[in-house]
């Protein structure tokens, strides 16, 4: 069975005013980009913890999910990480535009 190729994709974690989490992805030459918006930030990291990601990637994207959510942010939290198209679907991350998870 063929595996899915990974790509290196850039994700920006922000806060919204509303207080809700957003990720943001895109790749180096910007040809992709998705947008996802979720209700409930703790719903999204267990997401991540059954994507099937590698540990050290589950830890950045914890870490910047914290990060854009602590009281001394300033902006987004970004991470360049290597992912399939299948872990971004699963993270609701592929082609998303608003995502009530």
């Amino acid at each position: 069975m063929p595996t899915q190729q990974s790509v290196v994709y850039k994700l920006e974690f922000s806060k919204t005013y509303e207080g809700l989490l957003r990720v943001r992805v895109t790749t180096d030459n910007h040809l992709e980009c998705a947008l996802a918006i979720y209700e409930d930030d703790r719903a999204f990291l267990r997401l991540v913890k059954h994507a099937g990601l590698p540990p050290e990637n589950e830890r950045s994207m914890e870490r910047a999910v914290v990060l854009a959510f602590s009281p001394m942010s300033t902006g987004p939290f970004c991470e360049h990480l290597e992912v399939t198209q299948e872990q971004l679907t699963f993270l609701r991350l592929s082609m998303a535009r608003q995502v009530h998870a």
